[in-house]
């Protein structure tokens, strides 16, 4: 996630716990992000300032071009709503309702993908270093897990690992990562590779990349039946 998008996140009340903490983070040690977060701050009230005044003109207006006598008191409530709520549209309208779309895209079919691979039980006194990785998986324990995904010896380690290592790095709103890990799944078509697709996809409509995610989609469901019901209606969502 890049700044832009945790400003976007801030400033819609959005931010997840995780992201909470990397956005005060860089509030505390990047000046740059700092100057950015102030500037829209500031931006913001003015703008709320300013069509707080076109609407008390508009709504001014409105009641001078109507005979009040004639009206209902419920009648002139429902035409000032009405008022309001039109300017309010004109302004944060097309692109505000369309980035709630994607955010609503995302968070529907986004889910973690379950450990299929690595079968952890109570009575396995196993205790190697994939072992930790996928115990800190499961556990939503991403950096851990990360950390064991990477300290797996090459000459022991699975295909599947960076499948979840990228996994792992969704978890933790690192997209750019996921996403290269993603492409070289698929590059390399070295299992999950129908599964990296979907992924890539979702990953593009966080983005708000709109062709890329759909030509992800048609790859799926042309050449793949993970997930191929999802990715149809997700196509035409975005459509």
């Amino acid at each position: 996630m890049n700044n832009q998008d945790l400003l976007y996140h801030y400033f819609s009340n959005s931010l997840t716990p995780e992201q909470e903490i990397i956005f005060q983070n860089l509030l505390e040690t990047d000046a740059e992000f700092k100057a950015q977060f102030e500037f829209e701050k500031h931006l913001k009230k003015a703008i709320k300032s300013h069509e707080n005044d076109r609407l008390k003109s508009k709504l001014q207006e409105i009641e001078s071009e109507i005979n009040l006598p004639k009206l209902s008191i419920f009648n002139y409530r429902n035409m000032a709503i009405a008022a309001s709520i039109a300017l309010l549209v004109g302004w944060f309208g097309y692109n505000s309702l369309f980035d709630t779309n994607y955010n609503n895209l995302y968070n529907t079919n986004f889910s973690a993908y379950p450990n299929t691979v690595y079968t952890i039980t109570r009575s396995d006194d196993e205790n190697s270093v994939e072992r930790k990785a996928f115990v800190a998986y499961e556990t939503k324990n991403y950096i851990i897990a990360i950390e064991m995904f990477d300290a797996i010896p090459e000459s022991t380690k699975n295909s599947y690992v960076s499948f979840y290592k990228a996994q792992a790095y969704l978890g933790i709103e690192n997209t750019e990562i996921a996403k290269a890990l993603f492409e070289q799944i698929v590059q390399e078509n070295d299992g999950f590779v129908a599964e990296s697709i979907w992924y890539l996809a979702l990953i593009a409509i966080k983005d708000h990349e709109k062709n890329q995610a759909k030509t992800y989609l048609e790859n799926l469901i042309s050449n793949h039946t993970y997930n191929k019901e999802k990715a149809q209606k997700l196509l035409k969502d975005l459509r």
